[in-house]
């Protein structure tokens, strides 16, 4: 007898041949999936190809059961979706940006979009005061993240204050056509009150957690910036963390030691005439014309900005206003027509002395050694007398004409928050990053000869990997675009090569 084995293909003949169970009637095959309509811009198998929800493809997928997306770009954040393209046709991640965030740690609180269409969100994360102390209290952070893509570049910013820069989008942002996520710092923003557990080391920390948490989401590129004091931060957050970003920009940030002299030479390299006529103004602010000029500065400064004088007298504080006026012009102002707009005191009405004297001195929208003032920079404060020093202002010769007190305290060096005891100065600290500054890697340096704070300039090691960019005629204002285009292409090139990316 044959083995049933060997019998089995002919059991089958029939079906295979196309007839029923019953013998004799054809089985006619399923009809052909109908083709994909026009619009659709993904590949056409992927059209009710019941592979799961594709999104963005131009049409919608009948998989999507009426749900998902059809528009290109979209899709992400929407459950529905199981396969995503971007309007270049490129696969996209389809993960919920709000629930990685939020599976990252984060609370997370949707802010619509950008112009151009990027996603905004607003980030709180609670973090400990002391990172190597988990009962050491904790703080929160209030972060801003614009979001165009997981695998996008992302630009690390630290203002140096409280996040004050919220969506604004920095132009090494836009360069990158990257992601941003703006810092906050500790006790910059008015959580915490144990100043103890505020050092450069601790801020560090804190962005390494931000970085830890987010670095195998955002899978791209890394770049770390900062402006001024934001700046100095990311320096310090590199040597604390060499391998969090790929590369570093500092942008005006300046290397101090306390009551630092070599800022009393900037004067000698500015504008002569211009000089002449501020230190003039300056002048006629604290002696001949103060009697006119210092209540109208105070009434301005109460109606227009709202300010109150509790800690520091108000005469003492216009003082300082004074003492500080030069480096404000040139700091914030400095261009020929600021310096031809400036009135003649031995000619100018006292209205038009206070107007060019209280532009300039109020810049910051709080006036110099206001409440307001001393308690937005009151932390920063605690921090330069901790390890970031403080430049000197030219006093002498106004003490000595009997303009201003000797003891008098000046807007750079300011005053640590109420009920908070000043810090011994931590020199070790202090010269260990200026150290790391200068013969580090990475790091790219932009000043302009017009900011004193360029005083405390870096300029790096021949043999190191920082590089160093200057500004004409710039300020303290100055960005990647103040540059001179081969300095622009030069930074390009640098962020190129240290970042692993092709900028657009």
């Amino acid at each position: 007898m044959r083995s049933i084995a060997l019998l089995i293909p002919l059991l089958l003949l029939p079906l295979a041949s196309g007839c029923d169970s019953q013998g004799g009637t054809p089985v006619s095959p399923p009809p052909p999936p109908p083709p994909p309509p026009p619009e659709w811009t993904c590949d056409a198998p992927r059209f009710n190809g019941s592979d799961g929800c594709d999104c963005g493809c131009g049409a919608p997928d009948p998989d999507c059961d009426g749900a998902g997306s059809a528009d290109p770009g979209t899709g992400v954040d929407d459950p529905a979706c199981d396969a995503c393209v971007d309007v270049d046709g490129e696969a996209q991640s389809c993960i919920s940006v709000t629930a990685a965030l939020e599976a990252a740690g984060f609370i997370v609180s949707p802010a619509g979009t950008s112009d151009d269409g990027a996603e905004l969100y607003d980030l709180t994360l609670l973090q400990l005061n002391d990172h190597q102390d988990a009962k050491s209290g904790t703080h929160e952070q209030h972060l801003t993240l614009l979001h165009r893509g997981f695998d996008r570049p992302m630009n690390l910013i630290s203002t140096g204050y409280s996040n004050f820069l919220g969506f604004d989008e920095d132009e090494l942002t836009t360069l990158l056509e990257g992601n941003q996520l703006v810092l906050d710092k500790r006790f910059h923003n008015g959580n915490g009150d144990d100043f103890s557990h505020f050092t450069r080391k601790q801020v560090a920390d804190d962005a390494h957690d931000v970085v830890v948490r987010l670095h195998d989401l955002y899978t791209s590129a890394w770049l770390g910036s900062g402006f001024s004091n934001g700046g100095v931060d990311m320096v310090s957050f590199r040597q604390h963390y060499p391998d969090d970003v790929d590369a570093t920009v500092a942008f005006g940030a300046p290397f101090m030691v306390p009551e630092d002299e070599r800022f009393l030479a900037f004067f000698d390299t500015v504008d002569a005439t211009c000089q002449d006529r501020l230190e003039a103004i300056q002048r006629a602010a604290l002696g001949t014309q103060r009697a006119a000029v210092e209540p109208a500065v105070l009434a301005s400064a109460a109606d227009e900005l709202g300010d109150t004088f509790a800690r520091v007298e108000p005469a003492r504080a216009f003082e300082a206003a004074a003492l500080s006026y030069p480096w404000l012009f040139w700091q914030y102002f400095g261009t020929p027509d600021d310096c031809a707009g400036l009135p003649d005191p031995a000619t100018a009405a006292a209205e038009d002395l206070t107007s060019a004297f209280f532009s300039v001195t109020s810049i910051f929208g709080a006036y110099p050694m206001s409440d307001a003032y001393l308690s937005f920079f009151g932390a920063y404060f605690y921090e330069v007398q901790q390890s970031s020093g403080w430049p000197a202002l030219p006093r002498a010769a106004l003490v000595e004409e009997g303009l201003i007190p000797a003891d008098l305290i000046d807007m750079e060096r300011g005053l640590v928050p109420e009920g908070v005891t000043a810090p011994e100065f931590d020199a070790a600290e202090n010269s260990s990053l200026a150290e790391f500054a200068r013969l580090g890697d990475g790091v790219a340096f932009v000043y302009s000869d017009q900011d004193p704070w360029a005083v405390g300039a870096v300029t790096p090691a021949a043999m190191s990997g920082n590089v160093r960019f200057n500004v004409t005629s710039g300020n303290h204002l100055a960005t990647f675009s103040s540059l001179s285009e081969p300095d622009q292409a030069a930074l390009s090139a640098f962020l190129e090569t240290n970042l692993g990316v092709e900028i657009p």
